[in-house]
């Protein structure tokens, strides 16, 4: 039995990806993020591991680690504010464009892998694995939850008057 596959016009999807085509490249983006920071870890620990080298003054690790944290506490609270902005259509009860959904979930995911790099540098530089790794870990315990998972692309949430067809957002 033949099926057929109906055939979309090119031109009109070139300004807009669809929700499959954002997911798979959402799912490429959180891979590579989730991984460079790992490696980083993994470069850093075996440098530590075998240098014999003094490490840094204890007030310089203390200031990069605060400055780390104070990071975390700015920035990544400001991500998730500017997400809910992007994702203004799905709090209304409506699905959000491919588009802003990659940018909203970027938005999140370079101010989390951002914390993390900040913090595995800042172990590098004093030569000291605590504190510093601290944030690094925090900004990766966030991170991986936040995976793609195309829900606010796909799934309405339905209007939120109506409390037979209102589904709670998660």
């Amino acid at each position: 039995m033949a099926a057929t596959v109906p055939m979309s016009n090119p031109s009109s999807n070139s300004s807009s990806p669809s929700a499959a085509l954002v997911l798979r490249r959402a799912w490429v983006i959180w891979f590579a993020l989730l991984g460079g920071p790992f490696l980083l870890f993994l470069v850093t620990v075996w440098r530590l591991m075998d240098s014999e080298a003094s490490a840094a003054s204890p007030t310089f690790t203390r200031a990069w680690f605060l400055g780390s944290m104070a990071y975390l506490a700015a920035v990544v609270p400001a991500a998730f504010f500017w997400r809910s902005r992007i994702f203004k259509a799905y709090w209304s009860g409506q699905v959000v464009a491919p588009r802003d959904y990659l940018k909203g979930m970027l938005t999140i995911w370079l101010a989390l892998d951002t914390a993390g790099l900040v913090g595995l540098v800042g172990c590098a530089v004093s030569g000291r694995v605590l504190p510093c790794l601290l944030p690094a870990l925090v900004a990766f315990v966030v991170f991986i939850p936040f995976w793609p998972s195309g829900r606010a692309m796909t799934r309405s949430t339905g209007g939120d008057d109506d409390a037979e067809v209102y589904k709670d957002p998660r």
